[in-house]
């Protein structure tokens, strides 16, 4: 009877111990789990802003791509769309006599089109016409990588 009494105790201390030290390690792991969050927060901020700020870039270059050098049409006659093409350039706009449309994607550094831009270019690739085409206008944005 004493030795079952004693068995029983051990037995309660034992399953306290083993709850005490479930909660400790649980306890622990949220705190290492917080300072691995803490640590990699400032490299996250960075990354997200990298990326926003390449996001504006590329859209102040699709704005004004028909000012920079090297653009293959009149600014004038390049209506902005923006999504999904970037622009529709009429030729001859400016004398009023189109002569073509030009679907017109603008990419920065190393960007590519989407599937439906692909999907359009090949479409309007498929057209016989030279008075209807589809170019992609590249350019960089001084940007060290």
């Amino acid at each position: 009877m004493v030795y079952e009494l004693i068995l029983s105790v051990i037995i309660i201390f034992l399953l306290i111990l083993i709850w005490i030290m479930y909660k400790i390690g649980i306890q622990k792991g949220k705190s290492e789990k917080e300072i691995e969050w803490q640590s990699q927060l400032g490299k996250l901020r960075k990354d997200i802003a990298d990326k926003q700020r390449v996001n504006i870039k590329g859209r102040v270059g699709e704005t004004f791509a028909p000012f920079l050098e090297g653009f293959p049409f009149k600014a004038s006659e390049s209506k902005f769309i923006g999504d999904p093409i970037d622009y529709l350039v009429f030729e001859g706009l400016n004398e009023r006599e189109i002569k073509g449309i030009r679907l017109v994607e603008v990419k920065t550094d190393k960007s590519q089109l989407s599937k439906v831009q692909k999907q359009i270019k090949d479409i309007v690739n498929k057209t016989s016409s030279d008075k209807i085409s589809f170019h992609t206008f590249e350019f960089k944005t001084d940007e060290e990588e």
